[in-house]
């Protein structure tokens, strides 16, 4: 016992006291863990700026941005191949409601709730909107809703509307499979109203793609491929409303092509997200803009200083 009691190390204040054989244990000591990233690539990482106060919770919890970046492509590639009717694809995504709700809807507005906690507030807007997009999108698609029953004949069969040319023409769909129809059918002016959504959605991404000149060229580029989706969409409706089916079914797929350039690009901004965040030394461009803005605020400051001096001076 009394070998025992001699042979014990005295830990206390992180100090180790030799023992009768003479041997010491190293003292513990704190490994720091906290990691120091560039503007570049906070902004890579977060989609947004870096500001000069940056919430404590972005070193506690973990980016939701590939989340978002992930329920995205998986929603609007389907979907983009579907409007250009690849392999006889059509019926305007009503296949994949599901998707559309639980991927590009739950999904993104999940994310949008997480950037709101660390206080990013560029993504939590373009995250919620698009979300809440994809879920009206989806919800026209559900009877319960009903968004096509309406269109039949006894304003109350949802079967015979989603049948009906009325209901296929605000949708650019058609029960065959090619995903536009092939008759004149002009639609009524309740039928336009659709193509609406897609104008005022089209200035929001306007306005979004503006904001994104902040962060990277890769982020901008998405904003403009969404912009020509929408804009190529509701000039698909008003020409189909006016019996131009031929202009019609072309702008539908030219808004097709666009949204697979969107999805594309989210694809590589979701690539170049996870190997950042796994450390993988491979460094992907994705065209920092930050640089042009550091230059534009350094001059801002320089005239600052100026203008301050200046007043002092005649003080």
């Amino acid at each position: 016992m009394a070998d025992h009691k001699a042979g014990e190390l005295d830990l206390n204040h992180g100090n180790a006291s030799p023992s009768q054989e003479g041997t010491a244990m190293p003292a513990l000591t704190t490994v720091p863990t906290s990691i120091t990233l560039s503007t570049e690539q906070f902004e890579k990482l977060y989609l947004t700026p870096l500001r000069h106060r940056q919430p404590a919770l972005t070193k506690t919890f973990g980016n939701p941005t590939p989340l978002a970046l992930g329920g995205f492509v998986v929603t609007t590639t389907p979907l983009s191949c579907c409007l250009m009717a690849w392999r006889g694809a059509g019926g305007n995504g009503i296949a994949f409601t599901g998707p559309i709700i639980f991927l590009g809807g739950t999904l993104l507005v999940i994310t949008s709730i997480l950037e709101f906690i660390l206080g990013n507030t560029f993504p939590c807007v373009v995250f919620g909107t698009i979300g809440g997009f994809w879920f009206a999108f989806g919800a026209t698609q559900i009877p319960a809703f009903n968004a096509s029953a309406p269109y039949s004949t006894s304003t109350t069969n949802t079967m015979e509307g989603l049948q009906s040319p009325e209901f296929l023409n605000t949708y650019g769909t058609s029960p065959s499979s090619s995903p536009f129809l092939s008759t004149t059918h002009r639609l009524t002016k309740e039928q336009n109203k659709p193509a609406f959504l897609f104008i005022a959605m089209a200035i929001l991404v306007t306005i979004y793609m503006i904001c994104a000149t902040r962060t990277n060229l890769v982020y901008v580029l998405i904003f403009a491929a969404l912009i020509l989706v929408f804009v190529c969409l509701a000039a698909a409706y008003w020409r189909l409303a006016d019996g131009d089916t031929v202009v019609g079914n072309r702008l539908i797929m030219g808004a097709g092509a666009a949204l697979l350039v969107a999805s594309l690009l989210g694809f590589y901004l979701l690539v170049v997200q996870l190997f950042e965040a796994l450390g993988f030394p491979v460094n992907l461009p994705v065209g920092d803009l930050s640089r042009f803005w550091s230059r534009v605020e350094g001059r801002d400051s320089e005239r600052d200083v100026e203008m301050v001096g200046d007043v002092q001076a005649k003080s």
